[in-house]
């Protein structure tokens, strides 16, 4: 990371002095240095660069970054050396990722001009850095290092001292939901990625895990567990199991994957949607404006029969030869008595889908004469950016209506993956637990919104921001999801009190309401 961190530095026009005192490491530092140079095509780089052993007395440096290994002990004996050879006004930072930039700031006179500059690997490639506010760090020197980080080309997001800072402590729900939907036998690991590739992740957590090395990441997330002591974030045994065993990722040859002839490929590839018309199906879609508005013009452009029903009083009135009824609702609601009313009044022949991040298929199926025609699916807000579908193949669930369900969807140009009856399936748990911690970052004063966002988007490459992303799906929704989880997998799951804070449109508006009505405090 230093070397990188070096090159990012002297391609912006610095000189950097690079002290290593161990050869063997100054010489792979020089060799990354020259690859990076090559791949950036910024060789004149390469010139602004010194290597020393040591860092010697009277240093005119204007900053000096830290990237030694991820010990206390080590760090406060870098920055005591610092504070001895630089001068008072030389600003100090530290690249840590684990550890309290407070404490290391300890070490030093005039702690006030310390910060944590908290870069991404490869420092050449990744435009994030986090700028980590200590307990003692003063104005001048956060504004010192932020304009040294927008020099660089980068982006700057402030947050405050935290376990995890701001990425880390909003992504570990991606790994750690993951592995906890895994052991409850939602779908198979490959299934599960696919799920969230299918979503806009460039890479599903088990493939991403395995690339990052299962003890890098189960030891990011022990650290924020320990520092937190929240139990949602408490590292999962599976994870534990794989490393006792050096099963690491692709490092060792195999983690939650076995790499022994590379990794696998994917097939990602989307259906055609179908050329012409379906004039056997006869649907109804249930509901108004948002998905149930979508999907009745995506089924237009494909079925011929396709009617919009807004008005729940008059379902008795659905016609008989209906053969799909598509019911959306509110998306918060348990569906169960709207689809107990249907399952009475239509022939059992009819298939009818149920939104199954609202409301419980197994529990329904036990309400209905005729559960086998029921399938539950997971749409997180709309079809237009989830390019592939949950389906609950629940025990009720007949073959038949399964089989239509891919029909269906398919016809739509969407990929189906059949997973088990779990609260909020897979997506819904995943994605709604890492908005759920996004909005406890901004409820704890750790960073703001805004930069919540930026920081998920350049920092882990999501295909959205949490809080927009939460704002998409709704506030109310993702509560109703992270209820149901709480309910079956523990409270510590449960959704935060200011989610609702989401369904305020206003993007000036979002954080700012609730600190007003007092549900942030």
């Amino acid at each position: 990371m230093g070397a990188g961190i070096a090159f990012v530095a002297a391609r912006a026009g610095y000189s950097v002095d690079v002290i290593e005192p161990d050869t063997a490491a100054q010489d792979r530092a020089k060799q990354r240095l020259v690859k990076d140079a090559e791949r950036a095509g910024a060789a004149d780089a390469l010139s602004r660069i010194s290597y020393y052993s040591m860092l010697t007395e009277g240093t005119d440096a204007v900053l000096a970054i830290e990237a030694v290994p991820e010990r206390l002990d080590l760090k406060h004996e870098v920055f005591a050396r610092f504070a001895s050879a630089l001068g008072s006004q030389t600003l100090l930072a530290t690249n840590t990722s684990s550890l309290s930039v407070s404490e290391i700031a300890e070490a030093v006179t005039n702690p006030e001009r310390v910060v944590g500059l908290h870069f991404f690997n490869p420092p050449a490639l990744m435009q994030l850095v986090e700028i980590v506010r200590a307990q003692q760090t003063g104005d001048e020197a956060l504004e010192r290092a932020k304009s040294f980080v927008q020099r660089l080309g980068k982006a700057a997001v402030i947050t405050a001292d935290t376990p995890g800072f701001i990425v880390n402590r909003v992504a570990r729900p991606f790994y750690l939901q993951a592995m906890r939907a895994y052991e409850a036998g939602v779908a198979p690991l490959d299934e599960l990625d696919a799920l969230a590739r299918g979503v806009g992740f460039r890479m599903g957590p088990f493939e991403l895990m395995d690339l990052i090395g299962l003890d890098v990441n189960l030891a990011t997330s022990q650290s924020v567990y320990e520092r937190t002591e929240a139990p949602r974030l408490e590292p999962v045994d599976l994870q534990r199991r794989l490393v006792a065993n050096n099963r690491l990722g692709r490092k060792t040859g195999a983690g939650f994957y076995d790499y022994a002839n590379g990794p696998a490929a994917h097939d990602d590839e989307l259906p055609q949607p179908a050329a012409e018309l379906n004039e056997d199906e006869k649907i109804v879609v249930v509901g108004f404006a948002g998905l149930a508005l979508e999907m009745q013009e995506l089924l237009q452009k494909h079925y011929a029969h396709v009617q919009a029903w807004e008005n729940e009083e008059t379902l008795d009135e659905v016609t008989l030869d209906t053969t799909i009824v598509f019911d959306v609702g509110d998306g918060v609601t348990d569906r169960a008595p709207v689809i107990e009313a249907l399952d009475a009044n239509l022939p059992p022949e009819t298939i009818i889908f149920v939104d199954a991040y609202a409301t419980d298929i197994a529990a329904l199926a036990n309400r209905l004469s005729h559960p086998d025609r029921v399938v539950g699916y997971g749409i997180l807000s709309s079809l237009e950016s989830q390019r592939i579908v949950e389906i609950v193949d629940a025990d009720d669930t007949g073959d038949d209506a399964l089989e239509l369900a891919q029909d269906l969807f398919e016809s739509l140009g969407r990929r189906v993956a059949l997973v088990e009856n779990r609260a909020g399936l897979f997506l819904g748990r995943t994605i709604g637990s890492i908005v759920n911690e996004a909005v406890y970052v901004v409820d704890e004063d750790i960073a703001d919104a805004e930069e919540v966002d930026v920081a998920m988007r350049l920092g882990t490459n999501y295909p959205k921001g949490p809080i927009e992303w939460g704002r998409e799906i709704g506030g109310d929704r993702i509560v109703r999801i992270l209820q149901r989880l709480a309910s079956a997998e523990g409270a510590a799951f449960a959704p935060h009190r200011a989610l609702w804070v989401l369904d305020v449109q206003e993007q000036d508006q979002v954080m700012q309401t609730a600190a007003a009505e007092g549900a942030l405090e």
